[in-house]
């Protein structure tokens, strides 16, 4: 009787287990990353020491002929949030992938139609022993206007 009952509870358990993976598998289709079943925290990110420069966030800067640059902001010119501009926008931008973002180039086309060039920048922090401090930024890749064209064919 007693072996039964923990047979019961194991299967149970066992569909309790599988019921949760299953859910998370149908309420990530088509959103799956590279850690699924399994979610990504910042606590399982790879640790980093004193001194050590980390990218924090990427801006996108549209610089015209006259050398201005306008800043693309991933609200008022994009209409997307934070995460899809830094993930699916300014890294592809910054790896120079650009086909991978057609149609996010063609809406900045269309706000800034004389842009010379797109500049990405960093906007770093370095570790330090009293907690992060801000770093200098630098421009961190160029792409020239011919280069977007051409991914825009």
């Amino acid at each position: 009787m007693r072996l039964q009952l923990e047979l019961y509870r194991f299967r149970l358990l066992s569909l309790v287990i599988i019921l949760v993976l299953g859910a998370q598998l149908i309420a990530s289709f088509g959103h799956a990353n590279r850690f699924f079943p399994f979610m990504w925290y910042p606590m399982y990110a790879t640790a980093h020491f004193d001194g050590e420069r980390i990218n924090v966030e990427h801006r996108i800067y549209a610089v015209a002929p006259d050398g201005s640059r306008h800043y693309v902001d991933p609200a008022r010119d994009l209409r997307i949030d934070f995460w899809r501009y830094e993930r699916r926008f300014a890294r592809p931008l910054r790896d120079n992938k650009l086909d991978r973002i057609t149609p996010i180039l063609r809406m900045v086309v269309e706000r800034y139609p004389a842009f010379t060039e797109l500049q990405v920048e960093d906007y770093p922090m370095i570790i330090t022993k009293n907690g992060p401090q801000g770093a200098s930024r630098q421009v961190i890749a160029v792409i020239p206007r011919s280069a977007v064209e051409e991914a825009l064919k």
